[in-house]
């Protein structure tokens, strides 16, 4: 069975397409060691795809349910306290870069007021040093939009879901980037991380996306598990060897419009000689029939195609009638003149019509479309 090439935009790049729709994605999250299930968590996010008015940038309204950890729902304190104030960041509502990252949080205002409301709740239930030490915490973060977007970026869904998925990948379909991924939590290991693209649809119809990756963080396990931002073994003339860690993630986009129907990724760290942890990631979007296909924008993708192509070409390539239509008076016969008044007085009676005005032409209202502003 021969598979169909994937149709790429200009310098075998890939655009996101989708707009004005809704998805539902499964996400599940197992952190392994040696290959013993030491915890599990599993939610639903809803999202809508959405376009500012003038088109030009893609708006993401997401909605978070129910997050179950280890299959129940959170029942320590220290779980309940952080589920209620994540619920304050939904509906979240982001701009997303036209590569697929996110640019910025569109609603933190109203995030802010959310949380105010929740934090006056919890802070009459739950009592005590560590639940205040917590709540102080995630006040600081939910009332500044900097802090806000770094926290969304150690949640493993959008980690993995808002990647510069949508460039140009050149003639040997790859391009590299560096991953910042939260391996531990709120501490990030850095990944050299070479993304590369199937030639040709599977047979699901779907565009496949490996991203291979080795760490090349040069700070060793210790430093980055405390926090150091910096190789602090290696300054000081250490023998210490940095962090050994491997990721690869796979990527499903439909053929329609680009859009992410999967993710499948795992992260390996080795901890020391005995002990290797490993996080399994799983993203799935769930279709509501199992016929489900999004909209196609491939007549939207021609018709710009077309529209960039007249765009491109240079003024010589286009035919200024206007220009031929003198050049061709020019060369009529000049009327003879006289001067002084006429030989005879000539009276003519000139009977008044409405003015009408002149319809354009077929072929000025194509030149319309296509001429530069």
């Amino acid at each position: 069975m021969d598979l169909k090439k994937v149709a790429f935009d200009k310098g075998f790049s890939l655009s996101f397409g989708s707009s004005n729709q809704k998805r539902v994605y499964g996400f599940t999250y197992e952190n392994f060691e040696n290959d013993i299930l030491k915890k599990q968590m599993h939610y639903e996010m809803e999202i809508n795809f959405m376009q500012d008015r003038y088109a030009n940038n893609c708006v993401f309204e997401i909605n978070r349910k129910q997050i179950f950890i280890d299959n129940k729902a959170p029942d320590s304190k220290m779980e309940q306290i952080v589920d209620k104030a994540a619920q304050a960041m939904y509906p979240l509502r982001i701009k997303v870069k036209k590569n697929g990252e996110i640019e910025e949080i569109l609603n933190s205002d109203v995030i802010g007021k959310r949380w105010l409301a929740i934090k006056e709740g919890l802070s009459k239930y739950y009592t005590g040093e560590i639940a205040f030490k917590v709540i102080d915490k995630i006040d600081a973060v939910l009332l500044d939009e900097d802090l806000l977007l770094e926290s969304i970026s150690q949640n493993w869904f959008f980690h993995l879901y808002f990647k510069p998925l949508y460039v140009a990948y050149g003639e040997k379909l790859r391009c590299k980037f560096i991953w910042d991924s939260p391996v531990f939590g709120s501490q990030f290991i850095k990944y050299g991380v070479v993304h590369t693209v199937a030639e040709h649809y599977d047979t699901d119809d779907k565009i496949n996306i490996n991203g291979d990756g080795i760490a090349i963080d040069e700070r060793t396990l210790e430093e980055i598990r405390t926090g150091y931002d910096f190789p602090k073994n290696k300054l000081a003339g250490g023998d210490e060897e940095p962090v050994e860690s491997t990721m690869n993630v796979d990527y499903k986009l439909y053929a329609e419009d680009r859009s992410i129907f999967s993710v499948i990724g795992t992260f390996e760290t080795k901890i020391d000689e005995n002990t290797q942890r490993k996080i399994q990631l799983e993203l799935y979007h769930f279709p509501e029939t199992s016929s489900f296909r999004p909209w196609s924008d491939f007549k939207k993708k021609e018709s710009q195609r077309i529209f960039d192509s007249y765009q491109t070409k240079e003024e010589d390539d286009f035919i200024d009638y206007v220009a031929i239509s003198r050049k061709q008076h020019a060369l009529l016969p000049k009327p003879e003149k006289i001067l002084g008044p006429p030989r005879e007085k000539i009276e003519l009676y000139i009977h008044e019509e409405p003015v009408v005005k002149d319809e354009i032409s077929f072929l000025g209202k194509i030149k319309s479309i296509f001429s530069k502003k």
